[in-house]
């Protein structure tokens, strides 16, 4: 009977002080209830969302004002389905949830629950995944790249729950594949595109590149590094292709991603209004990624074995990294790096806490670390436009009172 209630304690603490126990879980992160308990502080984080003012054209914001339209116009299924197609969407979850929460609320916060639950589960599971295979005493350079891990495509990023979720769980179906060769495990990558956000089609290429021709290495590597040389591609060209090939459907949907003032803009370094920090810490993360890559590569070279499952997953990572430095010539294509970040951290958490790491690379985690802790740092900073004073000193009960009234931290600061 002690045991069962030792089996409670967890639960018992976070609904005092969710974020104090997330925290604790958070250092102690081999206990096996910290998954869970990352899980459950996501759905507190959803239940004390809060939406600043500078995300108020955001597309959270977007989905919380739909919810009191549709729960005025009560839609039965038939409606439902008039509403998607009238909608332009061709990402089915999200609108299929809309409908689903304006059938009973009209307080579009519940939605944003409802996204935390979601979100929070394939992004526990990820970041859970790492960590699980990590043995012994954990390294200095381990733990920095762990929080990194953690920011690569935060939890605040359920903000725009459709790509981010798909990101998650494109990697949730992904990083069983690259370590323990499950292919029934790609059933979530191939159904992210048509359920979560259609612009994970593209990232089918590189992995249906590297289910049909397997590991190869020396040939993704130099694909990787001309990839480092693009400035852009041909949009008119690109868009030709599209609209050529691909559903109706799809080319209506994508039509804002491909504009060609849009793409200009994007070369020109339109966005100097962006504060400097939050313009340069992904550069900074990249290029410190870029350089890790690199460097690994020439110490991986020889000597690996084939049946090595890092090995299997750096080779896959130079594959879709360069992919994604193609398409982060694009709008909005940048948010693909972010993926092939995560997927990269993913990799060198595991490398550095496993092998014996060589002078070169031992020395480029030196100079790494003030980049990898601005980027932490900045990525920390970010988190209080959504992040509201109930998430850090709250807990399940007092959210019930403010729900749906919670400021963010970034507006009180600014308010003094």
């Amino acid at each position: 009977m002690r045991r069962n209630k030792n089996k409670t304690y967890h639960l018992l603490f976070f609904i005092l002080h969710p974020f104090f126990t997330f925290v604790h879980y958070l250092i102690n992160f081999k206990k096996p209830q910290a998954k869970n308990i990352m899980w459950l502080f996501a759905v507190f984080y959803g239940a004390t969302f809060a939406i600043g003012d500078e995300s108020t054209g955001s597309d959270i914001n977007r989905y919380v004002n739909e919810i009191g339209f549709l729960n005025g116009i009560s839609l039965d299924m038939e409606g439902a389905l008039q509403y998607f197609y009238s909608s332009g969407e061709v990402d089915v979850l999200r609108t299929f949830l809309a409908v689903i929460v304006s059938s009973f609320t009209g307080n579009g916060y519940y939605l944003i629950i409802v996204f935390s639950v979601i979100y929070g589960y394939f992004y526990s599971r990820n970041m859970w995944y790492i960590l699980d295979r990590l043995e012994g005493k954990t390294k200095n350079i381990t733990r920095i790249l762990i929080f990194c891990l953690f920011f690569a495509i935060p939890l605040w990023n359920m903000n725009g729950f459709r790509f981010w979720t798909a990101a998650h769980v494109f990697i949730f179906g992904l990083l069983p594949f690259l370590f323990e060769g499950n292919k029934k495990s790609l059933i979530w990558c191939l159904i992210t595109p048509f359920l979560i956000h259609f612009g994970f089609l593209v990232t089918l290429i590189p992995l249906g590149i590297f289910v049909l021709f397997g590991n190869k290495f020396k040939l993704y590597y130099i694909f990787f590094v001309l990839t480092l040389f693009i400035s852009d591609i041909n949009i008119i060209s690109f868009n030709k292709v599209i609209e050529t090939y691909a559903p109706q459907s799809l080319i209506d949907r994508s039509e804002n991603y491909r504009v060609e003032d849009k793409v200009s803009q994007l070369i020109e370094g339109d966005g100097a209004d962006i504060v400097w920090y939050a313009k340069y810490y992904t550069i900074a993360l990249r290029y410190t990624l870029t350089a890790f890559l690199l460097v690994i590569y020439w110490n991986y070279r020889k000597g690996r074995s084939t049946n090595d499952n890092l090995f299997k997953m750096l080779g896959f990572i130079l594959l879709f990294y360069g992919f994604a430095n193609i398409l982060s010539t694009l709008p909005s294509g940048y948010r693909f790096l972010k993926v092939a970040n995560l997927l990269t951290l993913s990799f060198l958490v595991i490398y550095f806490q496993e092998k014996v790491v060589v002078k070169s690379t031992y020395l480029l985690s030196k100079t790494a670390i003030p980049f990898l802790i601005f980027f932490i740092i900045i990525s920390i900073r970010l988190s209080w436009y959504s992040l509201s004073t109930m998430t850090i000193i709250g807990n399940p009960i007092t959210a019930i009172l403010t729900f749906g009234d919670n400021l963010a931290i970034n507006d009180i600061i600014k308010g003094f």
